[in-house]
């Protein structure tokens, strides 16, 4: 863990170059095939340095940490050459969030034929709030099976039928289905597979409460990143009146979820295989439930910050390439060992460290003919509400966007052959992307885990939701040096240190692999910028009929 006794020091340092010393014989990607300015491996050190230090206090939203890391993204754009892009001429645009902490005043206990369990949270359970309310409890609540919790009439499915799910609990499985390709694109997530969407769906359906079933294959990561979010305060947007809302959003290890069926005397292994290839009904497991939280409500003032290099040419000045990188991590949570600070310095202080050089990079160029709009937003990790809120909320015209770039998690492993697009396909980017990855030498490649749905879990996606074509970069795995080696650092990332307190500065980083890709990045960006013409969805694309 770093530390750090001056902040004014380090404020000063990160705006210096810091010496990064390379693995000895380390080879190199291939040199940049344009003159675009050259993105620097020691900057990007430097703002990972103060933005992932003690400091900051892992960068929870309203806290001193939320302050220091808008102040210091603020500067360094302003340092970069930008101008405030924010409200009133600032370089904040305030985003209104509140913050609500549940505690758990009755434990889950559950009945059924087969007897009775307690379970013990957050080993076997999580319980946050779905809504502002003081209370929310389940007194005797039916639990009723409803496979993916999908109703999606463009895919021919539906779990629910005519079922009434209303007053009810939902057990239901986190992913979408995958066995024909014609149906949710394969293996490839879509937003339907999401545990966002099984809440929103159980909630229009006026569901008391839904329990998602973790598995790390569905979700992508260990139930420790779930129950690290168990007693934490989590961040809301302003709750809309209209919008209907779950009192409680619970997640459930896999074997807790079995024990819970086995009351009622179903297997849920059984359950799930019925319901992988065919639709509902749903099943009521013959299990009720008791579940009561307590919520602590607060507002908090929190922003995106939001800086924009102006374009050259008055026909298109108007015309905006969004770039944005969230700020935020975890802040102050459960410890691991005698470490609570959750850092973040992969996910996202390296993110924002590579939007600040791809802005100064951007500044030193020849001034593109469209203008760049550089935003640093809040509270990703709470469901991406920072940019969620810029997306209805633009600073500038929605119309005037135009493409939309996101920096989530730089390549700390290594030069690689390759770069991940994710949603590679869905939109003309993707060519773009291609002709200039090759022009260095290197190939772009689909998201190689399109079962996690990685295009529906980061900020692009609220611009993808009004219209905006959208890419997202993630580091390659066929690495130049010690490839093997490299693939099992870049796979324990997700299965060790990820939304943990050990996400730090590590002395193996290597950055050539961030420097390489945001390279490639920046010359996307610039190009976009400059063309005639803008991008476009692929025909047939699920955002490809949004209306603006």
């Amino acid at each position: 863990m770093q530390s750090i006794p001056n902040a004014l020091a380090v404020v000063l340092a990160a705006s210096t170059v810091l010496a990064q010393t390379p693995p000895p014989n380390a080879p190199t990607a291939k040199a940049p095939a344009s003159t675009a300015p050259a993105i620097k491996k020691e900057e990007i050190l430097a703002h990972v340095r103060f933005l992932a230090d003690d400091l900051l206090e892992g960068r929870g939203p309203g806290t001193r940490g939320d302050q220091l890391a808008r102040n210091y993204l603020g500067a360094q754009l302003q340092a970069a050459g930008l101008q405030p892009g924010g409200a009133e001429g600032s370089w904040m645009q305030p985003v209104p969030i509140l913050g609500i902490t549940s505690a758990v005043t009755t434990p889950l206990h559950a009945r059924g034929a087969k007897g009775e369990l307690k379970f013990t949270a957050p080993d076997d359970y999580t319980a946050v709030a779905g809504s502002p309310d003081a209370t929310a409890a389940w007194n005797g609540a039916e639990l009723v099976f409803v496979g993916y919790g999908i109703h999606a009439p463009d895919q021919q499915w539906d779990d629910f039928g005519t079922v009434d799910v209303r007053g009810k609990v939902l057990l239901v499985m986190n992913d979408d289905p995958s066995f024909d390709p014609k149906h949710f694109a394969g293996k490839a997530r879509l937003y339907y597979g999401r545990w966002s969407y099984k809440f929103e769906e159980a909630a229009r359906r006026g569901a008391l409460g839904a329990i998602v079933i973790h598995t790390t294959p569905s979700a992508g990561y260990p139930f420790q990143v779930i129950q690290a979010n168990h007693g934490r305060e989590n961040f809301w947007l302003p709750f809309d009146a209209g919008t209907p809302t779950l009192g409680i959003r619970s997640w459930i290890g896999e074997d807790a979820a079995k024990s819970l069926c086995a009351l009622g005397g179903h297997d849920l292994d059984q359950l799930r295989r019925n319901a992988e290839r065919v639709p509902g009904p749903p099943v009521p497991l013959g299990v009720t439930l008791d579940l009561a939280i307590a919520n602590t409500v607060r507002e908090l003032p929190s922003g995106n910050v939001v800086g924009v290099l102006p374009g050259s040419d008055p026909a298109l000045r108007d015309q905006h390439v969004i770039v944005t990188a969230h700020w935020d991590h975890l802040g102050i949570g459960k410890p691991r060992g005698d470490d609570a600070i959750y850092n973040g310095a992969v996910d996202n202080a390296s993110g924002c460290a590579g939007m600040l050089a791809l802005a100064r990079a951007a500044a030193s160029a020849p001034r593109p003919r469209r203008s760049l709009l550089f935003v640093a937003v809040t509270a990703e990790e709470s469901g991406l509400l920072g940019s969620q809120w810029f997306a209805r909320n633009p600073t500038v015209p929605a119309a005037s966007l135009i493409a939309s770039f996101n920096v989530d998690g730089l390549n700390v492993w290594g030069p690689t052959h390759d770069i991940e697009f994710i949603g590679h396909g869905k939109n003309s980017l993707t060519a773009l992307a291609s002709e200039i990855a090759a022009a260095h030498g290197r190939r772009i490649e689909p998201d190689s885990n399109p079962d996690l749905g990685l295009f529906y879990r980061s900020d692009h996606f609220n611009f993808a939701r009004i219209g905006v074509p959208a890419a997202y970069f993630k580091a390659g795995k066929d690495f130049l040096d010690r490839p093997e080696d490299r693939k099992r650092m870049k796979a324990s990332y997700t299965t060790v240190h990820y939304h943990q307190p050990t996400d730090e500065i590590a002395p193996w980083w290597n950055l050539d692999g961030a420097v390489s890709d945001l390279q490639i990045l920046l010359e996307c960006m610039l190009r976009v910028a400059n063309d005639d013409a803008v991008p476009t969805w692929t025909p047939g694309d699920e955002f490809a009929n949004v209306k603006r």
